[in-house]
């Protein structure tokens, strides 16, 4: 009878074990969406370089990040994101949708295109914009994933394999990526490199990535 009821009891602490490990599992997603959300800048990065006389200029940039519904996206997060270059703020140079699950335990971004992204510039002030937003417009990055793990204060992200990361900017063949995000800082590093690993666009070896801070609402 004592073994039946510790084999009960055992079923139950693992179960509530399994419960309590999903449920740290989905707050950090939300924790990392919320810290993500918002309207975000390098001007106090290209400020600092010019004071420094830097051989290296970071852009001056802003970064809008909105969550987006879209059905197929399930047990995750989906967030639209904007880069913009500050002089030409109506013309976004990046658009992308955002998802982040778990995959194998860890948690995984995968990065979508948008068919006729234009439609959505500027979504950030008006969320009605991606009611339109639908998944048969969307072409995932293959090869472009990045794992994130947290820290006590961050979240660290790297690509999972840059060379699967194709591009054909500058005469690159493959991107290499990483970031690092907290509450109110965004460090993003994205570098080309061709075959024989000659950098061909994005801060050089050994230059910090793009830090974006963010701005209050």
């Amino acid at each position: 009878m004592r073994k039946f009821k510790f084999g009960i009891f055992g079923m139950i602490l693992m179960l509530f074990c399994s419960l309590n490990s999903a449920f740290s599992q989905d707050r950090e997603i939300k924790t990392l969406g919320s810290w993500m959300t918002g309207s975000w800048d390098t001007f106090a990065q290209v400020e600092a370089d010019e004071e420094a006389d830097a051989k290296y200029r970071h852009t001056r940039a802003l970064l809008q990040v909105t969550p987006v519904k879209i059905p197929e996206f399930t047990n995750g997060l989906t967030l639209y994101v904007e880069n913009q270059a500050a002089e030409t703020h109506t013309k976004p140079y990046r658009q992308r949708v955002y998802f982040f699950s778990r995959i194998n335990g860890k948690i995984t971004l995968q990065i979508y295109r948008i068919n006729q992204a234009e439609d959505f510039i500027n979504a950030r002030k008006n969320p009605n914009l991606l009611k339109n937003l639908t998944f048969e417009r969307l072409t995932k990055e293959v090869g472009c994933d990045l794992v994130y793990e947290k820290t006590k204060n961050t979240f660290k992200g790297k690509i999972v394999d840059a060379k699967s990361c194709k591009s054909t900017l500058r005469g690159a063949t493959y991107t290499y990526s990483e970031s690092e995000i907290s509450k109110d800082r965004w460090l993003n590093l994205d570098q080309g490199f061709d075959d024989a690993g000659n950098h061909k666009w994005g801060p050089p070896p050994g230059t910090v990535g793009h830090i974006f801070r963010k701005r209050k609402m």
